[in-house]
């Protein structure tokens, strides 16, 4: 099981991967495109913004109207030449022709452009600023909302954000250039939205692949539980079993039925041995139901020394227990269930007698007000729990670790138990354990 488990944790793990991989690369190359298309569009902008400024400075120029108007036709005039002039009459006629070619309509806009960098090269210098104000309204018409500055230089010297266009004026050759200074911000801000999704599923990937991972550790976890459970309910089972077959063996085939004082003490060993394996499977029913829905809670207004006195009794017969009790309540009733406070009091005092050091298993039991209910304090002089384990002693079929040794019996279900009873009546349990000197619980109960 916990291989299958491993297994479909490295394919998730793999997978999940290339989605981030993949979703990484998109979100850069959708980046880089659409800088590169923003640049292209910056300098086509810049350009067309240099020719209509050309285009301008023709007006102030005595240029042909073929350059500035929309009339495809190229007019030009013919003369008749002489070598000898001498040669000419007085009375001969000198006459000229005006012919017309007809230009394509596609060709006027080259034909036009050819003019317009020829008669630039009459412009002494660019007005930046008229410039700049084309530049921005070119920019408007593409929806671009970016600033930027020009500067005249004598060449190109590439720089990030920064834009170059040639320009020859009065036969030199010069450039326009343009920064952008918020190009980056731009091409974020268009792309947000897909940057967002990208986002998203990026979190939601790893998201899903960590609660995979969470629920994948619980479950190997809850499988070794299950199986440490097993093996101790086996181990529990198993042995007062061996120890029926024992005595009864003696009764049937040793003549032990002959023998009234062998006999009366085998039967009490047997009596007591089945007395145990009831409760025990009480306990592990009671909690199985407890876990299926939860028990009707029935509150009452007891006298807590008549509830207390007798679990103490109890667990005080014939052992080498001692339990040191004092009540300090306002009031001499506590609003509870009485059956719920017996069993939360019993499992806990059996936890300190199965985990004390050997020696005489002292117990201190203070029972005192609280506003608006009451609380119970329970102190033992046991083994203590490590700090590393105390966050998890409340899990279901969890007990401290001790190697491969089960000296203690038990099936991981007494405190999950305490703590569901306790939270049942409107309360809630604190630990304080520390190794080789014991283990408090503070019981808070609030009246509901």
């Amino acid at each position: 099981m916990n291989k299958k488990f491993r297994s479909v944790f490295i394919i998730a793990s793999l997978t999940a991967a290339c989605i981030l991989v993949f979703q990484l690369y998109w979100i850069f190359n959708s980046y880089k495109t659409a800088e590169k298309n923003v640049k292209n569009t910056i300098e086509n902008i810049l350009e067309k913004s240099v020719e209509i400024y050309q285009m301008e400075q023709i007006d102030q120029l005595n240029i042909p109207p073929i350059i500035r108007s929309n009339d495809p036709t190229l007019y030009y005039t013919t003369k008749k030449e002489y070598n000898n002039p001498g040669n000419i009459a007085k009375d001969s006629s000198y006459s000229a022709t005006m012919k017309s070619i007809k230009i394509p309509e596609k060709q006027l806009p080259e034909l036009r452009a050819v003019f317009t960098k020829v008669f630039a090269l009459t412009m002494k210098t660019v007005n930046l600023k008229d410039l700049s104000s084309i530049v921005k309204k070119e920019l408007i018409k593409k929806n671009l909302d970016l600033d930027f500055k020009l500067f005249l230089v004598n060449k190109n010297v590439p720089l990030k954000d920064t834009f170059y266009i040639p320009v020859h004026i009065s036969k030199k050759d010069l450039w326009v250039k343009a920064e952008v200074t918020n190009l980056n911000a731009y091409i974020f801000k268009q792309n947000l939205i897909p940057l967002l999704i990208s986002l998203i599923l990026i979190l939601l990937s790893a998201g899903s692949l960590y609660f995979m991972a969470i629920t994948i550790r619980r479950q190997l976890k809850l499988d070794d539980l299950k199986n440490d459970f097993i093996n101790n309910m086996t181990h529990e089972l198993r042995t007062p079993i061996s120890i029926l077959k024992s005595s009864n063996e003696a009764l049937l085939h040793f003549k032990a039925i002959n023998d009234p004082d062998k006999a009366e003490r085998y039967l009490k060993i047997n009596d007591d041995i089945l007395n145990k394996l009831d409760h025990n499977v009480d306990r592990i029913l009671d909690i199985a139901q407890f876990n299926i829905q939860k028990p009707s809670v029935n509150l009452v207004k007891v006298i807590p020394d008549e509830l207390i006195i007798p679990v103490i009794s109890r667990f005080t017969v014939n052992r080498n227990v001692k339990i040191e009790y004092s009540n300090q309540l306002k009031d001499h009733e506590i609003y509870t269930d009485p059956y719920i406070i017996d069993t939360i009091l019993s499992n806990l005092f059996d936890n300190s007698i199965k985990y004390s050091r050997g020696e005489e298993v002292k117990i201190i039991l203070r029972l005192s007000s609280v506003e608006n209910g009451f609380q119970l304090y329970i102190e033992d002089n046991g083994k203590g729990i490590a700090p590393l384990y105390l966050p998890y002693i409340f899990d279901k079929f969890f007990r401290v670790p001790e190697g491969n040794l089960h000296n203690v019996k038990g099936y991981g279900l007494g405190l999950n138990f305490v703590k569901k009873l306790v939270e049942s009546i409107n309360g809630n349990v604190i630990v304080k354990s520390e190794l080789n000197v014991g283990t408090t619980f503070i019981i808070k109960i609030l009246n509901v």
